[in-house]
């Protein structure tokens, strides 16, 4: 590598980061907390890897979780200039991957199902009686949990039990709904989600013509956000993978906040002995969060003895974070709303703030009272039309083959087919998907059969990212097109987010931790998801809690504080004066907080 490319890869990187960008390793595990770089990392090194030669850029998978994580990714990848480089989730690149199996032996692909929601609806209705879509939910969502930790029908019962799963229908009841539900798919020829995970490792496992020719093209493995991966997506990187010792994940064991629904964020501490050779770097460096902030959020899992590798932040000292309570929910949002506003520094943008809760339901009071003030904001996932059909046809005309606008514009289109209802607009989509099989992939191969239902499958593969790329900024939650508004997220949808100004609201008991979460493994995850909801704030950070409920419940239901919040304040507490040169700005702080509290 010539020195110039060294040194722009490098740039700016600590040693731990830069051990971890340009070590030999074959399999390469690297823990990295939050904020501490990890994508940075991540891209680097698959660019060092291109640029030395120890890797082909047509050769490199890097897969991850949401199209919004993907497209980050593929961003940030090709201006590092990689090439070829695919990045995709795990559904993406299996669908991918089967579509050409398909394509060679002449099969007709299969429907991929974006919401399987209705089809089980019509079994459910047909064996209980009940289609009720809370219900159907609750069944999907057992579903889908065991089909993530690759649970055959017959291992379903045991395993629940295991788990101390509490599913919405007896056990017996669950195995068989289980075997309807994968006989329904296979005489409809319709896969969902967690068949293409399943179906693609079982093509690799096998020795089949595609199945070599897919381990030749995946040679070199990266895996973003490993903590999130399940059984059944470790089994498909392993047939992937095919014995070889090429493989680098990064994750983060303090964000495993999906063990309920299937992941196994103990893959991620096993890895050195489920691939013997695996050698891990830590990076414990938070460049996000103020050093208040980051003692404040480490406190919550300190507490339960999870003190090991504490993150240590490098940015400079500001005002302690604010926890405070209020008779009831409209008073904390009104509290809310004012700290907003008064916080905000004169010009800076609304969309550097967040209002972050555990439900949708205690967003609601923070969205009503931002209103009353005047504030703008916007649910996360919710940008109102995507651009025009016109437009993304416009440039679709002009796109090349591989041009790099081409994961933009499908992403884009993406968005647009979810409300495409006119005869005109269905007529625009039909075009284009003509103008869309024209062009090279996002998997860096030529679609076998261009058509708008492999598109449509492609996008059905691809649910669940928040951000449209060209479109969208990452991290700010605004768009392009000029929109400028506080983000209100739940703290699952805030993961992977970072803003200077949040507030996380609703910290009562039977919220956080959730009721429902019973057993200390469920405990145990609300602890980590507090602590990701804490650590999306950069440099300002308020905690709240309400006593009573606005739910117009008689008599209304008294609360008290989340127990997590006692370690918080009593950090809070202990930290030292920041000096005599931040006197004023100490005094601001306080003149903020009593504004707020009104």
């Amino acid at each position: 590598m010539s020195e110039p490319s060294a040194a722009r890869l490098l740039s700016g990187l600590t040693d731990r980061q830069r051990q971890a960008v340009t070590s030999d390793a074959g399999v390469l595990c690297v823990v990295a907390g939050a904020g501490s770089g990890k994508t940075t990392v991540l891209t680097r090194r698959v660019a060092w890897r291109v640029e030395t030669g120890a890797a082909a850029a047509q050769h490199v998978l890097v897969v991850t979780f949401s199209r919004r994580a993907a497209v980050e990714l593929r961003q940030r990848l090709r201006r590092l200039g990689t090439g070829e480089v695919t990045a995709a989730t795990f559904h993406a690149a299996a669908l991918a991957q089967l579509r050409r199996h398909w394509a060679d032996r002449g099969q007709a692909a299969p429907v991929v199902l974006s919401d399987p929601h209705s089809l089980l609806r019509r079994i459910l209705e047909k064996t209980t009686g009940n289609g009720e879509p809370s219900f159907v939910a609750a069944v999907l969502a057992e579903l889908t949990w065991a089909r993530a930790r690759a649970l055959r029908p017959a291992d379903y019962p045991e395993a629940s039990r295991r788990a101390s799963r509490t599913p919405p229908l007896e056990l017996d009841q669950m195995v068989e709904l289980f075997g309807l539900y994968q006989a329904e798919k296979r005489k409809r020829n319709v896969l969902d989600l967690d068949d293409l995970v399943e179906r693609c490792a079982e093509l690799l496992e096998s020795e089949s013509p595609t199945a070599h020719a897919v381990r030749w093209s995946a040679q070199h493995l990266f895996v973003d956000e490993f903590q999130d991966v399940n059984p059944a997506q470790w089994r498909l990187l392993e047939a992937w993978r095919d014995g070889r010792p090429d493989l680098c994940v990064v994750g983060d064991p303090r964000q495993a906040i999906y063990a309920w629904n299937g992941s196994d964020p103990s893959l991620l501490e096993r890895l050195p002995t489920l691939v013997p050779g695996a050698v891990t770097v830590r990076l414990d460096e938070n460049h996000r969060s103020s050093p208040q902030i980051v003692s404040a959020a480490s406190a919550v899992l300190s507490a339960s003895g999870d003190s090991e590798h504490a993150p240590v932040s490098r940015q400079d000292d500001r005002m302690p974070p604010v926890v405070t309570g209020f008779e009831d929910e409209e008073a904390e949002a009104a509290a809310t709303a004012r700290w907003l506003r008064t916080t905000r520094r004169p010009g800076q943008p609304w969309r550097h703030c967040a209002v972050l809760a555990r439900t949708h339901a205690r967003l609601e009071p923070a969205e009503r009272a931002l209103h009353a003030e005047g504030v703008p904001s916007r649910r996360a996932g919710n940008r109102g039309r995507a651009p025009a059909l016109s437009e993304i046809l416009r440039v679709l005309r002009r796109a090349a083959p591989g041009a790099g606008a081409k994961s933009a514009l499908v992403d884009a289109l993406a968005e647009t087919t979810e409300t495409a209802g006119s005869t005109e607009e269905a007529a625009a989509l039909e075009e284009a998907g003509a103008h869309l099989g024209r062009l090279v992939d996002d998997h860096g191969v030529e679609e076998p059969r261009p058509t708008v239902g492999s598109f449509l499958a492609w996008l059905a593969a691809n649910r669940g990212g928040t951000e449209v790329a060209g479109w969208e900024r990452q991290g700010a939650g605004s768009s392009e097109l000029g929109d400028d508004a506080v983000t209100l997220a739940t703290f699952h949808q805030a993961k992977g987010l970072e803003w200077p100004m949040v507030a996380v609201v609703g910290l009562e008991t039977g919220t956080m931790p959730i009721a429902y979460a019973v057993g200390e493994e469920a405990q145990a995850e609300e602890r980590r998801l507090l602590y990701v909801a804490l650590t999306r704030a950069e440099s300002e950070l308020w905690c709240s809690w309400a006593a009573q409920s606005s739910d117009g419940a008689a008599p209304p239901r008294p609360r008290g504080p989340s127990p997590l919040l006692e370690p918080v304040r009593q950090v809070i507490e202990a930290q030292a004066p920041l000096g005599p040169r931040d006197a004023l700005a100490r005094l601001d702080h306080v003149r903020r907080r009593l504004a707020a509290a009104g």
